[in-house]
């Protein structure tokens, strides 16, 4: 039996890297070479004998955490004579989130036990922040939003404000288990970000500034006059808003090569900046701080943003940022002012117009585009709606819909799309690990391996969002060990071989195919269709032979463990289950299943 098995798992590694190879996304020979990756070009094409999926499989597929078949399914119930106006009824649906009914992901919430999500910033702060003993106890807000985080991936019917809200968590990325900002991350992910998605950027910007999280992270809550710390400043300039691709560099501020533009408040401000408006910008955020029991204030202690006016606290003299002269003793108004500057800046509209299209179209998405999302960005800085303005023209333009697999899912992405397009019920909780097995541990950990566990990227510039990364030997190799674990994972905790497992695939392959209709060739056509929503080549094929091994393609597989009666194919009957559950895992590997 162990040889056998032995032979099992070498074919699937060998297709594995048959399928990889043949698709362009990895040398199959790099996964002999550790440390050397072969990486597809930017934007490169699909090969061409690669199958393109119907146009709102593609749709779907880019906007929302994965393909689901009862989402394209749902999308034919929409208004609209075609598919494009179909898809304008889904965009226009998704961007109010508000209406959407989402009963089964609520509920599913609602049943895991959390107890840290509906609590206020000061509860956080008093019943968590506070525990200095009990690093679980400290801890449980931030493992609640990752919990919560994945179970609305997942499940949730409001997937373009998911996916928004991944995109606006990494732009203003923190570190989740950062000691003093992960017992307020409730607060971060629920007050902060999650509410100003489809908003307003100058709003985000500032909502951002005074979190509880964001002070402690970059530490801006320490920043006074006699100790200006420049942590902040610099990532709001270089991070958050006009982008490192507008630094010119160590150089005078009023060197005249430096360029004048006009800012969305139709005045004049500088379009590069310098070292020295970052320090500038440190200057004009001295004072906003935190109720945190500090020595001057000790009874100023619930974790809520203060500003200090004294002069110990606020620098009171004249600031200059981008040429712009803030004027001395305006307090908190340099802060309001520099971020008014830096949210109309023409900078700024286009850094985070290319970060959008890139994580909706490719690596490098056409520059005619990121101009016309960059000018609607800025002519809108001021509307309420701007993000949801921004958001529908990407997603309704042409680039978005005629573009296919330019981009490889990271894999946080490529877990949560395994998960929706086999319907696997996975509710992730805080159970007691102990000397048991913890399906959520597990997954936590095979994310992790792969580079990208929720809220665990250190540095603040957030996960990268370029094939790139996420397409070298170790990630893409540990991201397919994932996939295929996920197809033999049992639920919950134990290893009670009596458990259900996380996917239920023999139960759904012979509840959705006839027993005299389970070929090997209906079997791959029912998961390639669930998974994928179309039947590309080669997988396709090599998903058939894989599973008929001596069979024939039209023949019946036996798929119970007891001996069915009949004339058995050439296939020996207990282990059709496992070869059965290889097949899922190479559907869920192929590049096909991986790319966006």
């Amino acid at each position: 039996m162990a040889s056998v098995f032995a032979s099992q798992v070498l074919t699937r590694r060998q297709l594995i890297q048959s399928l990889a190879g043949a698709t362009g996304i990895i040398d199959p020979a790099a996964m002999r070479r550790p440390g050397k990756a072969s990486v597809a070009a930017p934007e490169a094409a699909p090969e061409p004998n690669l199958s393109v999926p119907p146009g709102p499989v593609r749709w779907l597929q880019k906007a929302t955490f994965g393909y689901y078949q009862g989402d394209f399914v749902a999308f034919y119930g929409l208004p609209g004579a075609t598919d494009d106006a179909r898809w304008q009824s889904w965009v226009a649906a998704q961007l109010n989130p508000a209406a959407i009914t989402d009963t089964a992901c609520d509920s599913r919430l609602a049943s895991a036990g959390f107890t840290t999500l509906g609590k206020t910033l000061q509860q956080l702060w008093s019943q968590h922040r506070s525990v200095t003993n009990n690093y679980s106890l400290r801890m449980q807000p931030i493992a609640e939003v990752e919990c919560a985080t994945t179970i609305r991936a997942i499940y949730s019917q409001r997937q373009l404000f998911e996916v928004m809200s991944d995109f606006w968590h990494d732009h203003f990325s923190t570190f989740g288990w950062d000691f003093d900002a992960g017992p307020l991350f409730v607060h971060y992910d629920r007050d902060v970000i999650r509410p100003n998605v489809f908003g307003n950027f100058r709003t985000l910007l500032e909502a951002v500034a005074k979190s509880t999280t964001m002070m402690y992270y970059l530490d801006l809550y320490a920043s006074s006059v006699a100790g200006p710390n420049e942590n902040y400043a610099r990532e709001l300039i270089e991070l958050h808003t006009l982008g490192a691709e507008n630094y010119a560099g160590v150089m005078d501020p009023t060197d005249p090569s430096l360029p004048i533009g006009i800012v969305g408040d139709g005045q004049t401000a500088r379009l590069k900046y310098v070292d020295e408006d970052v320090y500038e910008a440190t200057r004009a955020l001295t004072g906003w701080t935190l109720k945190n029991g500090h020595w001057q204030y000790p009874a100023d202690n619930d974790g809520t943003f203060v500003f200090r006016d004294s002069a110990e606290w606020h620098d009171r003299f004249t600031k200059y940022v981008l040429n712009r002269r803030f004027a001395p003793d305006q307090g908190q108004q340099d802060g309001f002012k520099l971020f008014d500057l830096l949210a109309s800046h023409p900078g700024t509209a286009n850094f985070i117009a290319r970060k959008l299209c890139r994580r909706f179209i490719g690596d490098d998405p056409p520059q005619s585009l990121v101009t016309s999302i960059a000018q609607l960005f800025q002519s809108t800085w001021q509307a309420p709606d701007q993000l949801r303005q921004v958001t529908q023209a990407i997603l309704l333009s042409s680039e978005f819909k005629n573009t296919w697999g330019t981009k490889i899912k990271r894999p946080f992405n490529a877990l949560v799309s395994a998960l929706r397009g086999t319907a696997a019920n996975f509710t992730p909780t805080l159970a007691t690990y102990g000397t048991d097995y913890s399906t959520k541990d597990e997954i936590n950990s095979r994310v992790q391996q792969a580079g990208q566990r929720k809220f665990f990227w250190p540095a603040p510039n957030g996960y990268p969002d370029r094939s790139s990364a996420w397409a070298s030997t170790g990630s893409l190799a540990m991201t397919w060990k994932m996939l295929v674990r996920l197809t033999e994972i049992r639920q919950q905790v134990g290893y009670d071989n009596a458990r259900p497992y996380l996917i239920d695939i023999l139960g759904m392959t012979t509840a959705a195919i006839p027993e005299a209709g389970r070929t090997s060739t209906a079997i791959v056509n029912y998961w390639c269709d669930l998974i994928l929503g179309f039947r590309p080549e080669p997988v396709y094929t090599k998903a058939i032979n894989f599973l008929r091994q001596n069979a024939g393609a039209n023949d019946v597989l036996v798929l119970n463990e007891a001996w069915a009666g009949g004339t058995s194919p050439n296939l020996k009957n207990h282990y059709t289950q496992s070869r059965l559950r290889s097949t899922v895992a190479l559907i869920l590997c192929s590049p096909d299943a991986l790319r966006r």
